[in-house]
């Protein structure tokens, strides 16, 4: 892959995929001009599909448009997959479809459709390998579909005990997570909490639940790993309920007036079933839902994408996969997610500026360098740069 290259999603104007598309013009069979406004079709593309996009500098060097809109018939369709010419054969369309796949599994969607001109065989065989099969072909086009099991790992093979411990030389939480993080998620929260209830889904060993009864008497939590339950409750006794369980066969007795979910989305195969689940089953009338997630634009991940270590803001590392991440979030898909499943999103925000990794900050920590009106600055910045900040934040209602 081109160094040169770096990949975005849904950051091109109308004015800059119009552009892009007349230079490939001629590469489409027929011209796209022949049967299409550019003009008018890239506001389309701009407002209503996903666009994932591959740039070198300023320029727009492939892009790949994707409409995720059609839930009644649960597809995709991938309206667009265009390269400038110099840039054909470099590995790019490759990536940008992988993203489109990650992606559309994401949105919940179980197959992507698509429509490639008979005589792009380069075209076919990418497809063909990803998976695809032809539907239907004539003179002029052939139709061809994807179907997405984006379910098949959301069941006991996967070995939770596993993933939260260390993989690689890479920890799953960081001194940082507790010391930092953890007091700052609260801080964050209890101005909107609730008197009543709480669940708290993913509850890991029970540090961020034991900073929770400060502020409830009646907590559930559910919890996919045994190992970490048993560590939980050693510390917390009988103050907590555990349901030991997946989330997507947790079967619990009422509605709850707060809900929890910090830093476990991410780990779901189906994100947006979950979401869906708790705003249709577990989220009280005028309840309140928390939601967290680590930051795809947190200014440590972009450096490490300007050093080298990182395709992109949102992938998935190896580590991160080893510890059963599936997506890394930014605000706007976040609240992508939310809304999809239904959660009415009343407020954003960030928790923390952050500019190091977590083992840097662990040894800084260790030191009289960071103090404790330093981390409060931090606090207070991310209030001001949500998107520049270790963690996203989404207060939701229960929504129709």
């Amino acid at each position: 892959m081109n160094e040169l290259i770096r990949f975005q999603a849904n950051t091109a104007s109308a004015a800059q995929i119009a552009e892009h598309l007349l230079c490939c013009d001629n590469d489409f069979v027929p011209p796209l001009s022949t049967h299409v406004n550019i003009s008018a079709y890239s506001k389309k593309i701009a407002t209503k599909a996903a666009c994932l996009e591959a740039w070198s500098g300023n320029l727009l060097v492939g892009l790949l448009a994707v409409y995720c809109n059609d839930h009644d018939s649960g597809n995709a369709y991938i309206t667009n997959l265009s390269l400038l010419s110099e840039w054909k054969s470099k590995g790019i369309a490759t990536q940008l479809l992988d993203q489109c796949l990650e992606h559309v599994m994401h949105s919940g969607l179980r197959g992507i459709n698509l429509e490639v001109e008979t005589g792009n065989l380069p075209a076919i065989k990418l497809y063909e390998k990803k998976g695809f099969v032809m539907s239907k072909a004539d003179t002029q086009f052939v139709n061809m579909n994807l179907c997405i099991k984006a379910g098949e790992s959301m069941n006991n093979d996967r070995d939770y005990n596993a993933e939260m411990g260390e993989a690689n030389g890479s920890k799953y939480v960081y001194s940082f997570d507790f010391d930092v993080m953890h007091p700052y998620m609260i801080k964050s929260f209890k101005q909107f909490f609730l008197t009543g209830s709480l669940l708290e889904l993913g509850s890991f060993k029970g540090d961020f639940t034991k900073r929770l009864l400060s502020y409830f008497d009646d907590i559930t939590c559910v919890e996919a790993s045994d190992v970490a339950i048993e560590e939980a409750r050693n510390k917390l006794g009988d103050k907590v309920q555990f349901v030991h369980s997946l989330f997507e066969n947790a079967v619990l007795p009422k509605r709850y007036d707060n809900i929890v979910l910090t830093h476990v989305l991410e780990h779901l195969d189906d994100p947006v079933q979950l979401l869906k689940r708790i705003n249709d089953k577990w989220l009280a009338d005028n309840g309140r839902f928390f939601l967290v997630c680590p930051n795809a634009n947190a200014p440590s991940r972009q450096i490490a994408v300007k050093m080298g270590l990182i395709s992109h803001n949102s992938a998935v590392t190896a580590s991160e996969k080893d510890h059963g991440h599936r997506y890394t979030y930014t605000l706007d898909t976040l609240e992508r997610d939310a809304v999809a499943a239904g959660l009415n999103v009343v407020f954003r925000s960030g928790v923390f500026f952050k500019a190091l990794a977590n083992f840097q900050w662990d040894k800084l920590l260790n030191t009289d360098i960071i103090s404790k009106e330093y981390l409060e600055g931090c606090y207070k910045l991310g209030q001001q740069y949500p998107d520049l900040c270790s963690s996203i934040f989404l207060l939701c209602e229960k929504g129709n």
